[in-house]
């Protein structure tokens, strides 16, 4: 099929060109100064999605002899030099600061899978391999004898974008300013890590803090972290007065950077970053070469089905957003368009949306409303309308934190002991009964159940335009009917849904934790870690709040555990504290990112039977290890 759309490709470029010099554009600023005020953190707002639900879950079979138009600008720049993408911008972009809270800039993310394409981190992580491959660093991290501190070594060939020498101060500064300003990641890592410091010019240590190991959370530090010159950070302490909040609210466009990619203009239209043809990346010691496409650009769209058709019209080359029905853009419609894997579920293990609750409120602190509602859940229904497909089943996999990667999934100790804790989706009388037997009923006959004398009404939300989620959540409102729990559908913009589970301002929500070079400790350690009961106002983990501190004492112990059967066990005893406390629940399967590629401009993307070594996973072309896919495209035209 991916050889046959190639042999297309060709013909389809002309096309393309045609359909472009059609539409009308959008002519934008060209100024690379930005302006705002920050918010973002570690959750990324850009997550994927596209398409909605029952009504729409077609939106994407655009017709194969018409193209519309969606007011995206494809003339500015030379389209054989930029590379389009689609899903990482949900907002206009406000800073390109890593201490901001929520930057709602898509061409950065401090994650698991950190986007390394302006900053970057000291090592990248491969979801295909779990291996986390030096960036900055110049070799492996090596812990020491009491596994207390971990040693860096730092590349020397390495320069910033002004052209200064990047050293171990730059490290040492990052963290200080992450600490002293408390950013999220100060505020997140502090905890875990006493210091890092330089040792020498071209070595870092990260000493660990002995008082509260945790050797996960210090690990988790190297592949999520960008490091920010000291030099800069300097200036704008003077400039500012030192004050945290001024620091945070820095937008940092002109911000000296290690990355292949400095940002060129970013307004309500889209952003653009140019390649940096002096990057320190080509040497030998790293890539060798610089990134293929000279343009990264992003356009912002109206609305998913906008975006659907942008992809379709070749106006995006790689789309992270969920695509319903995919498979129709090559089957009817004989595009050049193609999917990591060439089977559904067309993209690799990842991820689990789920349902989170603010166990800080009322009635949502009791497990057994937990649990109806997700009991009451037709999963059936949001796999085939939500995700058309593209997920595996909860009776394929049945129900843990882990993923459903063939390495998770054999983590499991013992299925059989988890199966009674399991259940079936759509099980509204047995939700129904559980809610009758603990005593959570309708007293008044109005068709609502009460507790503690309140009725049990819920707002679940969601970024509006997160079309799979929107439409999983319509599942979920129906189910709380079923059951006489009223939960109405909020989907804010995206930087305000991220404020709102920071701050804990919501009742239910829909979540995905990604894993890392932690993982799979991290993933329940993001749902099911209480801070031993006092929570920080803000926090990037553990939304829901809540708290059980036999999960607690379990979590840290398991992140300092080298014993791999006590690890298992430890797994085994939280996924049956999770399926009796029931503080979130998936509701489907899906990869890490959803990667489509149009192949009508670029090809030589990543497919799961490219034969590349180290195997470069589907992120992007710009998220963890991903990034090395930006060195092997090919123009179709040659």
């Amino acid at each position: 099929m991916k050889k046959w759309r190639k042999l297309t490709a060709l013909l389809l470029v002309l096309s393309l060109v045609l359909a472009m010099g059609a539409c009308s554009t959008t002519e934008t600023s060209s100024t690379s100064s930005g302006g705002g005020t920050s918010e973002s953190s570690t959750t990324e707002t850009s997550e994927p999605t596209s398409e909605t639900s029952e009504e729409s879950s077609t939106t994407s079979e655009t017709s194969d002899t018409e193209t519309e138009d969606t007011g995206a600008d494809m003339t500015s720049y030379p389209r054989n030099e930029t590379l389009y993408q689609g899903g990482q911008q949900w907002g206009t972009p406000v800073s390109n600061n890593p201490m901001a809270a929520n930057p709602v800039y898509g061409a950065i993310a401090q994650s698991d899978n950190a986007r390394v394409l302006i900053w970057e981190t000291l090592y990248m992580w491969n979801v295909s391999d779990d291996t986390a491959y030096p960036l900055l660093a110049a070799g492996d991290y090596e812990w020491n004898e009491d596994q207390t501190a971990i040693t860096v070594p730092l590349k020397e060939v390495v320069h910033w974008s002004d052209g200064t020498p990047f050293t171990a101060a730059d490290v040492e500064a990052t963290w200080d300013a992450h600490v002293n300003y408390q950013s999220t990641i100060g505020v997140a890592y502090s905890p875990y890590i006493a210091d890092i410091v330089a040792v020498d010019d071209y070595t870092v240590e990260i000493q660990a803090n002995t008082d509260n190991l945790n050797r996960m959370k210090v690990l988790e530090y190297l592949p999520k972290v960008y490091v920010m010159q000291k030099a800069y950070l300097d200036e704008l302490a003077e400039a500012n007065g030192g004050d945290a909040t001024a620091m945070k609210n820095e937008p940092m466009w002109d911000a000296p950077h290690t990355g292949p990619y400095s940002p060129k203009e970013q307004n309500d239209q889209k952003w653009v970053i140019e390649r940096d043809d002096n990057y320190w990346g080509q040497d030998e010691s790293m890539w060798g070469k610089l990134p293929v496409p000279k343009y990264i650009i992003h356009n912002i769209y109206s609305s998913n089905d906008v975006a659907a058709q942008a992809f379709a019209n070749g106006e995006i080359d790689i789309n992270q957003s969920y695509t319903a029905n995919i498979e129709t853009f090559w089957e009817d419609q004989g595009l050049p368009i193609s999917t990591y894997m060439q089977e559904p579920p067309y993209n690799a293990p990842g991820v689990i949306p789920s349902v989170i609750f603010n166990t800080q409120r009322n009635g949502l602190d009791q497990a057994e409303v937990r649990k109806a509602i997700a009991m009451a859940t037709d999963y059936d229904q949001i796999i085939e309308s939500a995700m058309t497909g593209q997920s595996p089943t909860f009776e394929e996999y049945p129900r843990t934190i882990f993923n459903w990667s063939e390495a998770q999934q054999s983590m499991i100790l013992d299925p059989e002991a988890l199966a009674p804790l399991q259940w079936e989706g759509n099980d509204v009388e047995g939700a129904n009964a559980l809610l009758d037997e603990a005593g959570i009923v309708d007293t008044n006959g109005d068709g609502n159940r009460e507790y503690n004398g309140e009725e049990l009404s819920f707002q679940v939300e969601c970024p509006t335009g997160w079309s799979d989620y929107e439409a999983a959540l319509q599942i979920v409102q129906e189910a709380g009917k079923n059951i006489g729990i009223q939960i109405e559908t909020y989907f804010p913009e995206s930087a305000q849904y991220t404020d709102d589970l920071q701050a804990g301002n919501f009742d239910i929500s829909l979540v995905s934790f990604s894993g890392g070079i932690s993982a799979p400790w991290t993933t329940f350690y993001s749902y099911m870690y209480g801070f031993g009961g006092e929570f920080p106002e803000t926090t990037v983990t553990n939304y829901g709040r809540y708290y059980n501190p036999e999960a607690d004492e379990l979590l840290l112990e398991l992140s300092n555990s080298t014993d791999e059967t006590r690890q298992l066990e430890i797994y085994q005893r939280l996924n049956e504290i999770y399926l009796t406390d029931v503080p979130a629940y998936g509701v489907m399967y899906r990869p890490n990112q959803f990667m489509s590629c149009y192949e009508g401009v670029w090809t030589n993307f990543p497919n799961e039977n490219d034969g590349t070594d180290p195997k470069i996973p589907p992120m992007m072309c710009s998220d963890g290890y991903g990034v090395a896919a930006l060195y092997n495209l090919e123009l179709v035209d040659g």
